[in-house]
Order: structure tokens, then sequence, then C-alpha cells
């Protein structure tokens, strides 16, 4: 069992690692190359907006074929081919399609998380994906402050071509991931879908999601690099900035792993972690600290690391396992919204009334989304 587990690990951590380590640096350079907010806000939403067309279907596929493994493969092939690309684009338009490329790569996550839940009992389906998301942000965290140094030392590109090289490293630890296959096909109509995503915690899981991903991709990995970026702040800095979100985050993640968050009512601590959000993005435009910016980052990781394990988990808790892919692929689908949603509106209030107006816009959202959670949401 612990073989098994520790592949999946390692091929978790360099998967992630080959997806963000150009996050810090994405949107400055996109910025460099001429792009205007707006363009910057698609750029960084075509990651999500990938996701959020193509989740559902492999959902389906992988369930109607009972495998994830081949699904794991693919998505490395397509980061090797997404990391490449953006290193050889020369303009804002490869920039997008390539970024567009790499969501692709990360809706494999759906086989990702349906194959390593299935090793586990469904009363710990909660606690095995928190720590699952403990390895997932810590190759986020160790990439986001690679690709600021190196691209400060070695060049814009040079974190796009590591990504590339990273996952052709990850498809070593890959091939040795144990999967049970089974000759069962389960075919699932669209009324069967239909009616898996009108299961009632998946749907609310999946729209709180929505908002968890708002934050994220409209802050740490959306503008927040270009403001930090035109305040003064060096490349390295960036990768700092997004390295300080990742360390809370995957603390919070480990400790969603084990009982610590079990004495918490899930709503509450649903709320909470919108709060932090809240507080991590309305005080940006009020600081030109790199010290500042660094602890409102801290903040928003621990609202990351609480909200987003807590909702993955719920949202199959209710779902019979083998129709989890489908459901997570639902899950992760619409998510996706917010991936490519937060980007596309940030850039279109930025456009109108300047870039503080988007952290201020997104810290208001982020307190509505609490006061909403506290009332209306029964966890």
């Amino acid at each position: 069992m612990k073989d098994k587990l520790w592949f999946f690990f390692i091929s978790t951590f360099l998967f992630w690692f080959s997806l963000y380590v150009y996050t810090p640096i994405l949107s400055p350079y996109a910025e460099s190359l001429g792009s205007s907010l707006r363009l910057i806000g698609l750029i960084v939403g075509s990651y999500g907006f990938t996701q959020f067309l193509l989740r559902v279907p492999l959902g389906i596929w992988s369930d109607k074929i009972q495998r994830r493994k081949p699904f794991i493969i693919l998505g490395f092939i397509f980061s090797v081919l997404s990391g490449f690309g953006l290193a050889l684009s020369k303009s804002p338009i490869g920039l997008l399609v390539f970024r567009g490329l790499s969501g692709v790569s990360a809706t494999t996550w759906v086989a990702f998380t349906t194959l390593f839940s299935s090793y586990f009992d469904p009363s710990r389906v909660i606690s095995s994906l928190s720590l699952l998301n403990f390895f997932t942000q810590s190759g986020q965290l160790v990439a986001t402050l690679l690709g600021g140094f190196i691209a400060q030392n070695i060049g814009w590109t040079a974190p796009f071509y590591l990504a590339g090289i990273i996952a052709l490293v990850g498809f070593i630890p890959a091939f040795f991931i144990k999967e049970e296959v089974s000759r069962k096909s389960n075919n699932i109509s669209l009324i069967e879908l239909i009616r898996v995503g009108k299961t009632p915690l998946l749907l609310v899981s999946s729209i709180l999601a929505i908002l968890v991903q708002y934050f994220t991709f409209v802050t740490t990995y959306g503008f927040l690099p270009v403001y930090a970026s035109n305040i003064g702040l060096s490349k390295g800095s960036l990768g700092v900035l997004t390295f300080l979100s990742s360390i809370p985050a995957a603390i919070a993640s480990l400790l969603n792993s084990g009982t610590f968050f079990n004495r918490f009512t899930k709503r509450y601590l649903l709320a909470l972690g919108f709060v932090f959000a809240m507080i991590s993005s309305l005080f940006v435009p009020f600081t030109k600290s790199f010290f500042i910016l660094g602890l409102l980052q801290c903040l928003g990781g621990i609202s990351r690391g609480i909200n987003y394990p807590v909702l993955m988990g719920l949202s199959i808790l209710d779902v019979s396992p083998e129709k989890r892919a489908t459901a997570m692929g639902f899950f992760q689908a619409i998510y996706g919204i917010g991936m490519f949603g937060g980007p596309f509106i940030g850039g279109l209030i930025g456009s109108a009334w300047g870039i503080s107006s988007i952290f201020i816009s997104t810290g208001i959202l982020m307190l509505v989304s609490a006061v909403i959670v506290i009332f209306t949401v029964k966890l």
C-alpha cells in the first residue's frame, strides 16, 4: 500500500510542479509582450475554460471504460506540450493557446483524484483527498518559488522550458501507479449525468468551489503578479509571493487530512476560509510593502487549504463509487467557471476602473460568500 501511495504522491507533485512553475511570471510576461489587462485575463482564464469544457466528458469516458491511469499519463503528455509551447510563443495569442492546453492537462486531475480515493474506505474520502491535496500544494509551492528566481536569473522563458522537462520526468513514477482494471463497462447516459449532477451535496460543493477558484485565479495566479511587478518588485519576489500563498495552503490541507478540522462544523470552516480570502484580496491595493503583500498571500493560502479539500471531498461523498469520476468531473468542470470567469471578469473590471478595483471587488465578493455560507448552507 505504501509503495502504491508514494508513486502517486511523486506523480502528483511533479504534475502540479509542471503546471505551476511559470504562474508567478505568466501575467507580467504577457504584459511585457503587449497584453492589456483584458487580454491577460483571457490568457490566465483559458486554463480554466478548457477544463470547464472537458472535465465532464473526461469523467464520463473514464467511468465508461472504468480506467483512470491512461488519463493520468495523458495529462503529462499535454503538460509537456504546453510547457514547451509556452516557451516558444512570442505573442500573447501563443500564450493564450498553450495556456489553454495546460488546462487540458489539468483536466486529467479527475482521474488522479478518483483513482486515489478508490484506495480508501468511503469514510476516509475527505481526509485522503486532503492528503493528496497536500502533495498538490507542495508541488505548486516548490514550483512557484523556483519559477520566479529562474526567470530572474536565466530569463522569462526558462520556467516554461522547466515545466516541459519536469512533465517528461513525471512519466516515470506515473507508469508505476497501480490500478485494478475492471472489465465492467459503465455506460452513463445524459439522463444519468443530470441525475448525478443534481446530487444536492455535489451541487452545493461545486457552486462554492466556483467562488474559491474565482478568488485564487483573479488574485494569486492572475493580477497580483501584475500589481506586484508594477510597484517595482523583482521576478524573484513574484515567485516568493506565490510561494507564501502555497505554504499555508499545503499546511492547512495536511491538517485537513487528519482529525484537526473534524471538530469544526464544515459550514463555519468554509465561512472562515472565505473571510480569510476577503482580507487577502481587499487590502492589496492599499499597500506597496512586500512584507504586507506576503502576509496577505499567506491568508489567501490558508483560505484555499481549508476550502478546496473540504469541498472536493464533499462533492463525491454522496455518490456511488462507480460514478465518482463523473461526479468529480462535474465538480471540477463547474469550478472551472471560477478559474476562467475570475480572470475574465477581473480583466474587464481592471480595464474599466484600474487594477485596484479588481482586488476590492473580489474582497467584497468573498465577504458576501462567507455570509451566504453561514446563513443559507447546511453542511
